[in-house]
């Protein structure tokens, strides 16, 4: 991973993205135990170019890593044997994630990460089980902000769907 989040810091700096945000099951790992999980998710902010249907192209990133040696195995590069999906901030909720994501320490490197309260957000947007799974890791094992949260949730217009899965 240390390759992964050097690479992220790299493409910062060579202003390929404006900034970058690691979300997802790896973010939670940050807070809780460690969970099982397949890829690294990895959201990016950058001025991106979209087709005329809406697709984001990310292909200048896509050129980067693989110039750096990356290959790529379906919708993930593979780095250092770990599979990274890099998605496009694609809503207000995620882009605000990254706006405000944290640095935390990895092997002493500073990577950005999920505050927690985004990736319970983002969780129950999405609302798969195994997002859901996140936000109860995330309940049990750190200490949400409660107020953040809720100002979170209230903006993105999740607060209902937040009562109704606590059950308030």
């Amino acid at each position: 991973m240390k390759k992964l989040i050097h690479i992220l810091n790299d493409l910062v700096k060579k202003d390929i993205i404006e900034k970058y945000a690691i979300g997802g099951a790896v973010a939670v790992i940050f807070y809780t135990e460690t969970i099982n999980t397949k890829d690294v998710d990895v959201f990016v902010a950058t001025q991106l170019t979209r087709s005329k249907s809406g697709i984001v192209h990310l292909g200048s990133i896509y050129e980067y890593l693989k110039k750096a040696g990356c290959k790529m195995e379906g919708q993930y590069f593979i780095i250092e044997g770990i599979p990274v999906d890099f998605i496009a901030a694609y809503d207000g909720l995620t882009m605000e994630a990254v706006d405000n994501a944290v640095d935390r320490l990895y092997a002493k490197i500073k990577v950005k990460v999920f505050r927690p309260e985004y990736v319970a957000a983002i969780a129950l947007q999405t609302g798969r089980n195994r997002d859901l799974r996140k936000i109860d890791l995330l309940m049990t094992e750190t200490k949400l902000d409660e107020k953040l949260l809720k100002d979170i949730l209230k903006r993105h217009g999740l607060l209902e769907k937040w009562r109704r899965y606590i059950n308030e």
